[in-house]
């Protein structure tokens, strides 16, 4: 079985995550019409008017650290380090204007699909991000500034780069998963940028730490459903 995860623990009961608003407005220039948005995370932002006004959006060519409570961890991070680290990640993206462009097509989530290519150099640079594709070939260049980012130990990378890192966890058995006998999970390759699914047959518990390897470094995650991660949230979210 392909990246069966190598250890699943319950998290251990933490003291209370006091949030921050990591939510931030910014201005983008989207198709050559200036824009307002507020950014959710770093590499998303809702459109406040415009054509596209009221639409969610998906950046594409990098993934920023998930910043809906502490669930990453690796190296000798702590998951409430990381989640500072990406409650900053939304105000980091805008602090500029950035030009961007759309050619209307949407994600699995409904999300439409945005490509902004200063603001992704501008967020690998810094740390606040990880080259990240699901298909297709990497910008080089892209690759070229995350390895100046894990060198300079920029954001992210200041306590070191695991070789990969989870990105996303899917339990077996989730509400649209159709009846599917596997479940996979995702995990980016630090050294080539690509988002590769590795498939299991485990159904998580919500608030348990899924743990993947890549070529001997660890990286894990805490599973937390969709439809919790914003309402009726678990305890290892609070």
């Amino acid at each position: 079985m392909l990246g069966l995860a190598l250890v699943l623990l319950l998290v251990p009961t933490a003291s209370k995550v006091h949030h921050k608003k990591h939510s931030a407005p910014g201005t983008v220039v989207l198709n050559g019409e200036k824009t307002q948005v507020n950014w959710t995370d770093g590499d998303s932002f809702k459109l406040k008017e415009g054509k596209f006004k009221g639409s969610g959006t998906r950046l594409q060519g990098y993934n920023t650290l998930e910043a809906y409570g502490p669930v990453h961890r690796w190296g000798e991070w702590t998951t409430h380090e990381l989640f500072e680290l990406a409650e900053d990640s939304a105000p980091h993206a805008a602090m500029k204007t950035w030009e961007c462009t759309t050619d209307e097509k949407k994600d699995g989530y409904g999300r439409l699909l945005i490509n902004c290519p200063e603001l992704t150099k501008h967020m690998i640079l810094d740390g606040y991000a990880m080259v990240y594709s699901v298909d297709g070939p990497v910008d080089e260049q892209l690759l070229a500034l995350q390895q100046q980012a894990i060198k300079n130990k920029a954001g992210m990378w200041k306590k070191g780069a695991p070789k990969g890192l989870v990105t996303s966890l899917h339990s077996l058995g989730e509400p649209d998963s159709n009846g599917a006998t596997t479940a996979y999970n995702r995990v980016a390759d630090t050294r080539t940028g690509a988002a590769v699914k590795r498939e299991h047959q485990v159904r998580y518990d919500t608030c348990q730490e899924v743990c993947e390897e890549t070529d001997g470094d660890k990286s894990c995650m805490v599973y937390v459903p969709f439809e919790k991660r914003y309402k009726n949230r678990p305890d290892c979210l609070q």
